[in-house]
């Protein structure tokens, strides 16, 4: 029988202390379950029928959240969002434009961005860019009433706040200028690139401090937007690259919920093999990294063993091959991740990503059963 409240449970964990058991967490801005996976496993567990996406037009691949789910499934931490229209994503109907101004395409399930409107742009050009302005976009009512919902609700789970953009100042620099581009900006243009990123960074900074206000002293951690700087083997970007023109704006960011409340955690995402920038993470302020993708590139035992003491880490299950196995491979999966994240506390378990279709309904509800069993402590893996 547990010992430890949900809330509690976290909280351990986030300040790399031993739980009674690994918490777990789904639903989060980083590891949700795409459309067709919410309706597959909404039928495997006999629930009714789905209830209105929050992302209202449906604009990405996750449209839905459900706390039926996440009753179902145990989880230990709840969430609420910002109401801000990147997050909401581009209106599907008439331009197709998203706050930002970026257009978007669906092709079958997919959807990308096209014609991005900074492209060619000069320093001039992209100082006059209509910018998107945070207070008009945020929606107030719904960020209280969700926040009254989940107090009233769930009194002792953990209450996290999901970012307030789809993408960091990376990414969102990217689309807006063209990821070819941008990149070759990165190197050619170093100004124009810089001032992409620290134009971003402002919008997410102003976005994250009507947030804070409406939300902030209620909450247990909070995600900052994610951008992926990693691919399989190694950074897509020069780590020199990276500590000066993203670093900053990174610190930026992360420190803007750190001047709100100084001990609220923050969450932040990035795919790849990001080994060496994870020191620099830690510097600016993150407290929580997630995905931990399991990458033959990166070694993460190692990781824990650096920066046990100072992050705590979330993810970690296994989407290419674990999850979309058989039941027998996902356990075996989660005994991995607790061996490699979980001693001494300091591990969030969930998946390495958001879940798409092809993983069986069956094998999301083993991997947070397995999680349970196998993450009690003293751990026995």
């Amino acid at each position: 029988m547990s010992s430890m409240t949900s809330r509690e449970r976290v909280q351990a964990a986030i300040q790399r202390q031993q739980p009674d058991r690994v918490p777990t967490a789904l639903w989060g801005s980083y590891y949700t379950l795409n459309d067709d996976t919410y309706f597959n496993l909404l039928k495997h567990l006999g629930l009714e029928a789905p209830l209105a996406p929050f992302r209202k037009q449906k604009p990405r691949n996750s449209n839905y959240y459900d706390e039926r789910i996440l009753d179902a499934l145990d989880t230990d931490v709840r969430y609420v969002w910002s109401g801000f229209t990147d997050l909401g994503g581009a209106r599907m109907d008439g331009d197709c434009k998203d706050a930002w101004g970026v257009e978007w395409q669906r092709s079958g399930p997919h959807i990308s961005s096209v014609n991005p409107p900074l492209s060619g742009a000069d320093l001039e050009q992209i100082e006059a860019y209509a910018w998107p302005d945070p207070a008009q976009y945020l929606d107030v009512a719904l960020i209280k009433d969700r926040m009254a919902f989940l107090k009233r609700n769930y009194p002792d789970h953990a209450l996290a706040a999901r970012a307030v953009n789809s993408y960091g100042p990376f990414e969102q620099a990217s689309v807006l200028r063209g990821r070819e581009d941008f990149y070759m900006d990165m190197i050619a243009e170093p100004e124009i690139a810089q001032r992409l990123v620290d134009k971003c960074a402002d919008v997410i900074i102003r976005t994250q401090e009507i947030y804070l206000e409406l939300c902030g002293d209620d909450l247990d951690f909070f995600e900052i937007p994610g951008d992926d700087y990693g691919g399989t083997s190694d950074l897509m970007i020069s780590p020199d690259a990276f500590d000066s023109m993203l670093k900053p704006a990174l610190a930026r960011i992360v420190q803007s919920v750190k001047s709100y409340r100084s001990d609220l955690p923050v969450a932040f995402h990035s795919d790849g093999a990001i080994t060496s920038i994870i020191g620099s993470l830690v510097e600016i302020g993150v407290d929580i990294l997630n995905p931990l993708e399991p990458l033959q590139a990166v070694d993460w035992g190692r990781i824990k063993r650096e920066f046990g003491d100072r992050l705590c880490f979330m993810g970690g299950v296994d989407l290419k091959n674990a999850l979309p196995g058989t039941t027998d491979d996902v356990v075996a999966d989660v005994q991995r991740c607790v061996r490699t994240f979980a001693a001494g506390g300091g591990f969030i378990l969930t998946s390495a990503n958001h879940m798409q279709a092809d993983i069986p309904p069956q094998n999301i509800v083993t991997m947070f059963e397995a999680a349970r069993t196998h993450g009690a402590y003293p751990l026995q893996v």
